[in-house]
């Protein structure tokens, strides 16, 4: 009776972490009493910008940190998680044979030294392209595979946590919209993004988006927004407005990014996103809060059209008839 008794306030905690994301490492380790695992860890990695956090409230810090530098890079288990669809479970003889893993050097050197035996599961919480987050347990040497109760209750809480993120991002699109209306944003004159402190791409009007597309002047680069003449300038007036300081102590700049002549340069403008909001970084969902708004204006689109819109105004044709 205590067991069931565990599991519903399990599942209460994770509908408070819906509200309060200071909660969710209380919930890993709820979730890992419900289930008597010995580790348990949410983890995140967007591949095309080289992000990646972890939550691990029973693995110590230094070794978590260990993993974070340099084993995750060494880990052959990732890339096949990658291949499951969000829910479904497996487990890690699923990824690849035992046998493989064994002699892999990140299980000598440090899965089996932190205590970690094979018997483990796990399940993707979120895929949306190179982003993944995924939510796994193991148990301890010598305990047997999963149980039938540990993949029960696992899997009861599981349908909770998908369903909790599910309505972060929801609310988190909708307090976007509301710093940021799209409306708004596509009735500005000019491209339009708000980045957040990585210089990812937050929300984009459609002039920015085709200015990206056809990359003069700037592109996507690792999933972040860069110059074609690799200039820093850029991440640095970003990152300033993340800090919301700089070496001058006014976040935010503008810029004169040149281009292949006979192009004019890309004039940008970097401004610090200061209206309060409620949005906060949540590693899961794949998504960070803009910290700034950069516009960029083409002196060569703008005088286009200029004269488009004088030719329409005075009915001018462009051959010029002869008065």
């Amino acid at each position: 009776m205590r067991k069931e008794s565990d599991l519903i306030e399990l599942i209460d905690l994770i509908h408070e972490a819906l509200l309060n994301s200071n909660l969710w490492p209380k919930v890993l380790v709820r979730l890992a009493d419900a289930t008597g695992a010995a580790h348990i860890s949410m983890t995140f990695r967007d591949q095309q910008t080289g992000m990646f956090t972890t939550l691990a409230p029973r693995t110590d810090p230094d070794w978590l940190a260990a993993y974070s530098d340099y084993w995750r890079h060494h880990n052959p288990l990732w890339q096949a998680t990658c291949q499951w669809s969000a829910s479904k479970i497996y487990s890690l003889d699923s990824l690849m044979p035992w046998e493989d893993f064994f002699v892999t050097s990140v299980f000598s050197e440090w899965w089996r030294p932190d205590g970690r035996h094979l018997a483990a599961m796990g399940a993707n919480i979120l895929v949306k392209g190179q982003f993944s987050s995924l939510i796994y347990i193991a148990n301890g040497p010598g305990e047997s595979v999963p149980s039938d109760r540990q993949i029960s209750v696992f899997r009861a809480a599981l349908q909770h946590i998908i369903w909790a993120v599910r309505i972060n991002r929801r609310l988190w699109d909708l307090e976007l919209k509301h710093l940021a209306p799209p409306d708004q944003l596509e009735a500005l004159p000019h491209g339009a993004l708000l980045l957040d402190a990585w210089a990812r791409v937050v929300l984009a009007n459609a002039a920015a988006k085709e200015m990206l597309v056809e990359g003069d002047g700037v592109v996507l680069c690792n999933g972040r927004l860069s110059t074609i003449n690799g200039s820093e300038d850029l991440q640095e007036l970003i990152t300033a407005c993340a800090l919301s300081l700089d070496a001058l102590g006014k976040p935010g700049g503008e810029l004169r990014i040149p281009r292949i002549p006979p192009s004019s340069s890309l004039h940008v403008t970097v401004t610090p996103l200061g209206a309060p909001t409620r949005l906060t970084a949540i590693p899961w969902l794949g998504v960070g809060v803009p910290v700034a708004l950069v516009t960029m204006r083409d002196p060569d689109s703008d005088r286009r059209r200029q004269q488009t819109e004088l030719c329409q105004r005075y009915c001018l044709s462009g051959g010029g008839a002869g008065l």
